[in-house]
């Protein structure tokens, strides 16, 4: 093959256009044409911004998109993200069997770990084992928001005045004891007791000292719409005489949100929140026998290993995709 070598190379230069060019031979004693200066060197492109690295909410754009908002939230997973149904707080519903409505953004309130999705922090908590502290309630006043405090005060002196009675049956409550009462209904038997890993009853202050924002009383049933006309009276939130949860009453953080936020979350759709009848979203028909079956597939989502799914982003004209971002496993 070697022996044809050179052959080759001559048909091949015959054949190329620059064959036909008149090549002047090489003369020794001619000094060499000096080498043509270096081309310079190609400008690097400059790095595509990844929309995560958006924080300022005024950087944001008149029109964010949902990766935008997810990313400033860190709201990673599939499943929804938006306004509460009820409230203008952004919330995240994992898709998960039965899942929770867990608030984000506020400064305190208990969140995923860095780079895990809320449905791996739902897997995560359900599969969590919890000591015998989680068990104790606390009634008192002394770690509530003092403003929160304040009014519920006046709310009691009302009632009291009006021949309502009422019990105070928990005010605070670490984080440690809403995940261990998330749990019930779902991997642990029970009724639901929760729907949600982020209550304002978590609340701390920005020096992270607690700082509750919810209470929840025990009431005669023909005595709640007394109550909650009392709660309402001095500026406290409540689900409502004929919800899940009626003794519940609460003091949003609206500072969470500013005006010029506030203004560009109300762009993005609403979230049903979850019930404590049925575990599921509010509004979603079950049909009869619904409940056994999701709770079914709740034991199996807590029990196999957790496998992450990935988020799909949406790409501009012009822009280059992200990487796919999934949560790290567990060890097992």
């Amino acid at each position: 093959m070697s022996k044809h070598l050179p052959a080759l190379i001559a048909c091949a230069l015959a054949a190329s256009p620059l064959a036909a060019q008149t090549v002047p031979p090489v003369d020794s004693t001619t000094p060499a044409a000096p080498a043509a200066p270096p081309a310079p060197p190609t400008p690097a492109r400059p790095p595509l911004v990844n929309p995560c690295s958006v924080r300022p909410i005024e950087r944001l754009g008149r029109n964010p998109t949902s990766s935008e908002l997810r990313c400033r939230y860190r709201a990673q997973g599939p499943g929804r993200f938006g306004l509460l149904s009820y409230l203008d707080v952004p919330v995240y519903q994992p898709a998960t069997p039965l899942p929770g409505t867990h608030v984000v953004g506020v400064p305190g309130m208990p969140r995923p770990e860095p780079g895990e999705s809320y449905e791996h922090w739902e897997w995560r908590i359900l599969r969590t084992v919890f000591g015998s502290e989680v068990r104790r309630t606390y009634r008192e006043m002394e770690l509530l928001d003092p403003v929160f405090a304040s009014r519920l005060r006046r709310m009691e002196q009302a009632l009291a005045s009006r021949g309502v009675r009422v019990r105070r049956r928990e005010t605070w409550r670490a984080p440690q004891r809403q995940a261990w009462l998330f749990q019930q209904g779902r991997s642990r038997p029970g009724f639901f007791a929760t729907s949600t890993l982020t209550s304002w009853h978590c609340r701390v202050d920005r020096l992270g000292r607690a700082a509750g924002r919810a209470a929840d009383y025990d009431v005669a049933p023909s005595q709640m719409p007394a109550f909650h006309r009392a709660a309402a009276e001095v500026g406290l939130e409540s689900y409502g005489a004929d919800s899940n949860d009626p003794g519940h009453v609460y003091l949003p953080d609206t500072d969470a949100a500013a005006g010029l936020e506030l203004a560009v979350l109300r762009l993005i759709p609403r979230v049903p929140h979850v019930t404590l009848a049925t575990g599921r979203p509010d509004g979603e028909p079950q049909p009869l026998g619904a409940l056994a079956r999701w709770r079914h597939l709740a034991q199996i989502f807590v029990s196999e290993p957790f496998s992450p799914l990935p988020i799909a982003e949406v790409v501009r004209a012009g822009q280059a995709p992200t990487p796919l971002v999934t949560s790290p496993p567990l060890p097992q």
